[in-house]
């Protein structure tokens, strides 16, 4: 089903953004080449999107067809003892409690962390591990392999964790579609399990105090000790803003819509914080966002 003018501020949890001028939303991987095919006869551009949890929509829109991967894309089951395959278009909470009920232990770090499957394994989405705070644990640790779908060709393709280029919040995947994966975790008592999610819950206590609509980390972290929320607050910027955007007073890595922010607003803090940064640190902020 094609919708078209659809407004993409209803399918971010920025709530911000402009209309795309067609939205596809396939069941299988044959209905993502069909709206690949449609949007090349239309010659407009295209972009597979999920949850909307990690995207900025520009105030104009976006002229060409979106292909949103949740519902035929949500699938999970067991494979083998400690091995389960689950769909791109699963949330990452699902996941964390699909898991928790079989016992498997291994994926309480995307405990809190918004968005699905694929947008995780895209991003090699993780957080700082409980032992030690000084690494993260990421999806690619668990990771056995994926089913993507290469659009150059057309053919679906199951790449192992050795053949994709995972770094920090990078996988690589670009011209690929993420379908599904199959997760490699480890036999667990339910109790050690829920004790880590309540301590990963705890440890995002402080998103739930952002209290408006977000897309998360806006930059991604130059590195451990220095990261990208620490540095934009050391230049005094938490609390600004332009039009109806806001640096969050609670995290300085996260911008805010209070309720009427455009793209724009949004584009003039990332300007700021990443000149401001510049120009006192001399480090160059690098994107995490996904602007469409």
């Amino acid at each position: 089903m094609l919708r078209y003018n659809e407004p993409l501020s209803r399918h971010t949890s920025f709530k911000i953004g402009g209309s795309a001028y067609c939205w596809a939303q396939p069941e299988n991987p044959k209905g993502v080449l069909e709206a690949v095919s449609f949007a090349e006869s239309k010659n407009k551009k295209f972009s597979v999107i999920g949850k909307g949890t990690n995207l900025l929509v520009k105030d104009e829109g976006f002229d060409g067809v979106i292909i949103c991967l949740t519902k035929g894309f949500e699938k999970r089951e067991k494979e083998g003892e400690e091995i389960i395959k689950i769909g791109a278009g699963l949330s990452a909470a699902k996941l964390v409690k699909y898991a928790l009920d079989l016992g498997l232990g291994g994926c309480e770090f995307l405990t809190g962390i918004p968005g699905n499957v694929g947008g995780a394994i895209f991003m090699n989405a993780g957080a700082r591990s409980l032992e030690d705070p000084a690494k993260f644990d990421e999806i690619k640790d668990i990771l056995l392999d994926a089913e993507v779908l290469d659009l150059k060709s057309g053919k679906i393709k199951t790449l192992s964790r050795k053949d994709i280029d995972f770094k920090y919040r990078y996988s690589g995947l670009d011209g690929k579609v993420i379908l599904g994966a199959r997760l490699k975790l480890k036999k667990d008592k339910k109790e050690n399990i829920e004790d880590k999610i309540k301590a990963f819950n705890k440890k995002r206590e402080w998103f739930i105090k952002i209290g408006f609509p977000n897309a998360g980390s806006i930059f991604k972290n130059p590195c451990l000790d220095k990261p990208a929320g620490m540095l934009i607050e050391s230049c005094g910027l938490k609390g600004r803003r332009i039009g109806g955007a806001e640096i969050s007073k609670v995290h300085a890595n996260i911008i805010v819509n209070l309720g009427r922010a455009k793209a724009n607003d949004v584009l003039g803090l990332i300007d700021l914080a990443k000149t401001s940064v510049r120009q006192k640190f001399g480090m160059d902020l690098e994107l995490e966002l996904k602007i469409l």
